[in-house]
């Protein structure tokens, strides 16, 4: 047996203890396993004398002379890990290989982790987008209503007007009626039916004060309540825009983690394949 060969097999169980992890360790020479130290959670079974299998990393190596880092799925021992094997070289020549592996169980973990993080953080990312969406259509809603009730209090504003003209007229009315009654009292009985007709006029002018007078209740009412919608809508906008401005904070928080969950991915997989 070569000396380089000797030495590996002398050192490969401290080599096993000083590794960070836990990792088995296998030492082969060119056709068969000379030592293996299996890990806690990871022992495939070999014994020393087991001839290496044709394809496989070991017998690889030690074909092509040169390092092969690979994956092994959990489909094939029932545990996924990664091997590497380095081959052994004395005087140009290759003379055995030394073997390494650990699970990837805690990788594949992160992995799956991060895999979920990053759907989970989609997916808020997508609600929280339409969110902003849907907070800056009730900010423009309440907007334009906002607006709406302040037209609608310059029309009330104006329909008081007219109806103070109406109420004027409805006074002018009562006096000319009532002025008219008189000369028709004067006049005798000459000015009998001008008489109906001023008592007439009267009484329509008085009926036209008390509608007006409820016209103007009703005004006031209508101008109270247009005041309130004003003011409620005014508030709900200034929410909407605060809600909106947070939503997009939130979404800008987000896309930050869903970022680093991204980031996350790529460094269990990068781990997953021995990099």
């Amino acid at each position: 047996m070569s000396q380089l060969l000797n030495s590996v097999l002398m050192v490969a169980p401290i080599l096993q203890k000083a590794f960070l992890s836990e990792c088995m360790v296998g030492v082969t020479d060119k056709e068969k396993f000379l030592a293996y130290y299996p890990a806690q959670g990871l022992n495939l079974g070999i014994r020393v004398g087991d001839e290496l299998r044709p394809g496989s990393i070991n017998a690889t190596a030690v074909k092509e002379g040169k390092r092969v880092v690979k994956k092994i799925s959990k489909e094939l021992y029932g545990i996924p890990y990664i091997a590497v094997g380095y081959p052994l070289v004395e005087n140009g020549q290759v003379v055995g290989r030394l073997a390494t592996g650990v699970t990837t169980d805690q990788e594949d973990r992160l992995h799956g982790l991060a895999q979920n993080l990053t759907d989970a953080l989609g997916n808020i990312a997508s609600h929280t987008e339409s969110l902003a969406k849907d907070a800056d259509h009730l900010a423009q809603a309440s907007h334009t209503l906002s607006d709406a009730a302040g037209q609608l209090g310059l029309k009330i504003a104006e329909t008081t007007q007219i109806n103070e003209l109406i109420r004027n007229i409805s006074t002018r009315s009562n006096v000319l009626g009532l002025n008219a009654v008189l000369e028709a009292a004067r006049a005798g009985a000459a000015g009998r039916g001008f008489s109906v007709v001023a008592e007439e006029i009267r009484q329509l002018s008085q009926t036209t004060a008390t509608s007006a007078k409820g016209i103007f209740q009703l005004l006031d009412e209508m101008n109270a309540l247009v005041g309130t919608v004003t003011g409620e809508m005014e508030k709900t906008m200034n929410h909407s825009v605060q809600q909106s401005t947070r939503i997009q904070e939130l979404d800008a928080v987000m896309q930050e983690l869903r970022h680093m969950a991204e980031q996350l991915k790529k460094a269990a997989d990068i781990t997953g394949r021995g990099e």
